[in-house]
């Protein structure tokens, strides 16, 4: 097959190696109409791939609708850019399909006036909103619709025309909007609908297809129904995690405090004397569970939460008054403590249904016990992800998940109910020899580990690779806890030529970001926090950083909430898996995401440092070509001469140092690769 004809007819590009396998998978799991697992290293280019083999076999079909979820506003960008040079790639190339798209943001984000709602908080923007959409107070959403005699609105065909206009560019992103928006005094926010409802594709966050009234609300503006569309879940290994979150419900202390206050206003406007009552039942579970708390955290029955005589029909009314529908970025905190007890209960009431539920009492920041129940927390959260996700993915035409580290596949199949799902586990498309992964025999985090003469080990090494690796970029040093990071850089660490940064549980992403493009930084960070993941370390398409060093595992504390996950896998999936499915993998992906920051480029190389003799249990969960770059360790001095030996062998054009692993002892000397294809070994 010619290069430019089937599944690549639509790829701008000439491709990077396994890309033209991205491409092929992605068409063939929009053709198939079924669910795809997609695992490609950062550098393969999955974003333009997929959406090429989405064009590739929908692009006859004018009935075609896709929707991309991603996790963060940054990742959106990507889409957006890649879709971009689509468009101007079909045009050029005479395709009969018009690339035109729209990136979706939530109301109060865009919202002309959401800063004078600042005293009107206390209600919440939505509610806000509403009252001035009602009370015909809101000029933008005036101007671009008009209400007729039976009192159901229509667009203005003004605000018609600016819709056409701004949807001719191809891509109507949220700073499009906002922008046309403050020139026309039109709502942004439907401009944005409005424009979905003309577009091939609709990106926005997970919420809108993984939260069930966020569901409705899009597909019903975009005139679809679930069948209708193709999804793409971006960076879908968050997605476990995200959906069991989303679902999650609290209610703490302070606002029982508040309902029992205002008890007879909220019987009074609501009409629902049982509501009053319901107030007293929860303050009453939280104050005997003030008197047998004695751990920070115990295990209720959902009966213990939800009384019998909570008529579920009413709440769902209330909620659905209360809360007007919005699609919204991931899970909204809601407003009030009303809204709050009003979803404790419904939720409550399906947790009630199953055995996939965890109700807990907990105390925040336990440190010896609760003094008042103002101190504790209800909480009502999933377990079962699947049963979150399942129905969604395969309730679509095709889904596609994708992520540089969704391995292994078997575990997010499993896990997100689509075991049957088609996968592809694409080989890392650099160069042999641009990374070594040094792998520490001799240190560890874990917790009977722990002591001052560990921490001072830790820091030594740490000191060793921040000072011999050239500080041509930075680097980052990873823990699982700010207090780790905490212990280790007491003992003083130095770093080198590099200027130290440390982040910082309230750091703005901004801040960090400005930081890190100022010039070299050694960044003490922690696994899954806004350096590791939350900014964007590349520069020119290539990464900022040339040294990463990941200290310890961020093994989950053994909460109730994690012992019950675990439980959970263990009856799901077999004897011997629950720590697996609930603590090694996401743990380790951790880990995995933070090491993928290091080459985004073929001209990328650099060093990884694992801390922690533990990862040698789990090197295959970051790929074959990780395993093949590895060198185990023991002393400093070896630490100190593989780094010297690895820069070396970079300065002159050659691979990386090798071991013969398998036959040499701690303190081998590697020997560098004669062949510039290959890693001698």
């Amino acid at each position: 097959m010619d290069a430019r004809s089937g599944h690549m007819t639509w790829f701008p590009y000439r491709p990077r190696p396994h890309q033209d396998e991205a491409v092929e998978f992605a068409a063939r799991v929009f053709n198939g109409k079924t669910v795809g697992l997609l695992s490609a290293d950062c550098g393969v280019g999955k974003t333009v791939a997929v959406l090429a083999g989405f064009l590739a076999s929908r692009a006859a079909d004018p009935t075609s609708r896709l929707v991309v979820l991603t996790r963060t506003h940054s990742q959106t960008r990507v889409f957006e850019n890649e879709l971009s040079v689509l468009r101007e790639h079909g045009v050029t190339a005479g395709h009969s399909t018009l690339v035109t798209a729209t990136s979706m943001a939530s109301r109060v984000h865009i919202c002309p006036l959401r800063d004078s709602m600042g005293a009107r908080s206390n209600v919440g923007f939505n509610r806000a909103c509403a009252e001035l959409i009602q009370s015909r107070r809101c000029r933008f959403y005036n101007d671009f619709y008009v209400r007729g005699q039976n009192g159901r609105y229509s667009i203005r065909d003004r605000a018609r025309d600016v819709v056409s206009r701004l949807a001719s560019a191809g891509l109507v992103t949220r700073e499009a909007a906002e922008r046309t928006g403050a020139e026309e005094g039109l709502c942004p926010y439907e401009l944005l609908r409005w424009s979905a409802r003309r577009s091939l594709v609709v990106i926005g966050p997970y919420g809108y297809m993984f939260q069930e009234r966020a569901r409705r609300a899009l597909l019903s503006s975009l005139g679809v129904r679930l069948l209708d569309v193709d999804l793409v879940v971006d960076e879908a290994h968050n997605l476990p995690e995200h959906v069991l979150s989303s679902h999650t419900v609290t209610l703490s202390g302070e606002d029982i405090e508040w309902l029992r206050k205002n008890s007879d206003d909220i019987v009074r406007d609501t009409g629902m004397q049982w509501l009053g009552e319901t107030v007293d039942f929860v303050w009453d579970t939280m104050v005997r569970g003030l008197e047998t708390l004695h751990s920070g955290e115990r295990r209720l029955n959902i009966w213990d939460v939800v009384p019998r005589f909570a008529d579920v029909d009413a709440l769902r009314r209330l909620r659905d008054m209360v809360v007007p529908v919005e699609i919204a970025d991931d899970a909204p905190a809601l407003e009030t403590p009303l809204d709050r007890l009003v979803e404790l209960l419904l939720t409550g009431h399906l947790a009630s249904k199953g055995s996939d539920w965890l109700v807990t009492l907990e105390s925040h920041g336990y440190r010896g016990g609760a003094s008042s129940p103002a101190d504790l927390v209800l909480r009502v959260r999933p377990l079962n992800a699947a049963g979150l996700a399942a129905p969604v993915l395969r309730g679509a035409r095709s889904a596609l998940l994708m992520s540089g580290t969704l391995r292994p596949l078997s575990h997010y199949s499993r896990l997100l109910g689509v075991a049957d799902a088609i996968t592809a586990d694409l080989a890392s498309p650099y160069p042999h020899g641009t990374r070594l992964v040094l792998l520490d025999r001799t240190v560890s985090t874990k917790y009977t580990e722990r002591s001052p003469s560990m921490w001072r080990r830790i820091a030594e090494r740490v000191t060793v690779a921040l000072c011999h690796m050239p500080a041509d970029k930075s680097a980052l040093v990873a823990f699982p806890s700010y207090a780790i990071m905490q212990e280790v850089l007491s003992y003083g660490v130095r770093t080198g030529m590099r200027e130290r940064v440390v982040e910082t549980r309230d750091a703005r992403l901004e801040e960090l970001q400005a930081e890190v493009e100022a010039g070299p930084r050694a960044i003490f960070c922690v696994y899954g926090g806004k350096f590791s993941e939350g900014i964007d370390l590349v520069r020119g398409g290539s990464s900022m950083v040339d040294l990463i060093v990941g200290v310890g595992i961020p093994f989950s504390p053994p909460t109730l909430h994690q012992r019950a996950l675990q439980d959970w896998y263990e009856e799901r999936f077999g004897e011997g898996l629950g720590y697996y499915y609930a603590s090694v993998v996401p743990s380790v992906r951790q880990v995995a995401q933070l090491v993928g920051r290091l080459r985004r480029s073929p001209s990328d190389w650099g060093v990884v440092l694992l801390l922690d003799r533990r990862f040698q249990q789990y090197l295959t969960m970051f790929g074959d070509d990780a395993v093949a770059d590895v060198w185990p360790y023991s002393s400093v001095d070896e630490l100190r001469e593989a780094i010297s030996m690895f820069v070396s062998s970079r300065s002159h054009h050659l691979h990386p140092p090798s071991t013969e692993r398998s036959r040499s002892g701690p303190g081998a000397t590697p020997r560098p690769c004669q062949d510039s294809q290959e890693v001698c070994t």
